[in-house]
């Protein structure tokens, strides 16, 4: 009797951490129709695609779409931005930044501000294959 209770009190436990992970640290990811590439001559590419933000074709970071009274923007989980006309960089020790689109859904751009300079992404129309 004794290991049945032990067992139980394991899956218990096992379920309420699983539940704890789906609420508090899972971004649920809601397609809001950015999915593309977008391409600035200085910087790079940043690709969206199913809550995952690739630069460059490298480095995944999770996002998130959403809009304040500024509009829409995209917010990654750690902070991507610029460093100054050379690249895009992530930095997980610094607070994330909004990269704002300019609509949605379908956007063209996806502007970073950093300081008083705007890098414009444009979207890249899609590869025929």
């Amino acid at each position: 009797m004794a290991r049945w209770r032990a067992a139980g009190l394991v899956l218990l436990v096992a379920a309420l951490l699983a539940g704890g992970y789906r609420l508090f640290i899972h971004d649920p990811y809601v397609p809001a129709g950015e999915a593309g590439v977008y391409r600035n001559m200085c910087c790079g590419t940043v690709e969206l695609s199913g809550g995952d933000m690739l630069l460059n074709g490298q480095k995944a970071v999770r996002y998130v779409v959403s809009r304040d009274a500024a509009g829409p923007y995209v917010l990654p989980r750690v902070y991507v931005g610029a460093f100054p006309y050379r690249r895009f960089e992530i930095d997980g020790s610094a607070r994330a930044v909004k990269l704002r689109l300019d609509r949605l859904p379908s956007p063209t751009r996806i502007t970073l501000y950093k300081g008083e300079a705007a890098y414009d992404f444009r979207r890249q129309p899609p590869v025929a294959r």
